[in-house]
């Protein structure tokens, strides 16, 4: 009697137990929804910039490898008449630097390779245009001035009236010419290290444009 009443009344007490805890449930009896709430302990999916950070390009040796510059025959074509070294830069490369004509085959290709090399370097071409700007300059005002006073007996004051309206652009031209020579120089010396065939073939090309714009007049 007295074990069948404790029997019915165990059940009966943790039902009437307010602080009692529900027995677990298996995996079986769990409602679906319970599976689809994240786990507090499950990484969080990336954001859009996570994920732009996080791809990253890798850089292998192809991607450093640069093809080679290949120089043919049909780049030959039309060389005679470069404006870079023509027929005369030729003939007093072959003289200064010795080379013979058994080293033909030896210089035209340095020439070549030093030919598109200048003709690639844009701060180089365009400092030596400005150069040129400034020296015809400078040379087209020292015309003008003796075409003035050139003309027989001047007075005085009309040359220094002359030299006068001339002074500002003169000392413009100069200042141009000596800052765009400077970096000329500058050039020339930087590629002597790696390159002395093409360094003089780039000083020959200077000497030679500022012949053609300023012959008559030595320059500042």
């Amino acid at each position: 009697m007295i074990g069948s009443r404790m029997t019915v009344a165990s059940p009966l007490q943790q039902s009437q137990d307010p602080n009692a805890k529900p027995a677990p449930v298996s995996p079986a009896q769990q409602p679906p929804a319970a599976a689809s709430n994240p786990s507090p302990h499950a990484p969080a999916e990336p954001t859009p910039l996570k994920k732009a950070v996080h791809q990253k390009k890798v850089i292998t040796e192809d991607d450093l490898a640069k093809p080679a510059k290949v120089i043919t025959l049909s780049d030959l074509d039309g060389e005679e008449n470069n404006p870079t070294c023509d027929l005369s830069c030729e003939a007093v490369l072959r003289e200064q630097m010795g080379f013979g004509p058994e080293r033909e085959a030896e210089f035209r290709n340095l020439l070549t390779l030093a030919r598109h090399d200048i003709s690639d370097d844009k701060v180089w071409n365009s400092t030596l245009q400005e150069a040129l700007q400034a020296a015809s300059g400078y040379c087209d005002i020292q015309r003008q001035v003796a075409k003035i006073v050139g003309k027989g007996v001047v007075p005085e004051y009309v040359r220094n009236n002359v030299h006068s309206q001339f002074a500002e652009r003169e000392r413009n031209f100069v200042s141009q010419y000596r800052n765009s020579t400077g970096y000329l120089t500058q050039r020339i010396q930087a590629v002597q290290r790696f390159a002395s065939f093409r360094a003089t073939v780039m000083q020959y090309q200077w000497n030679e444009a500022v012949a053609r714009v300023c012959p008559d007049y030595p320059l500042p």
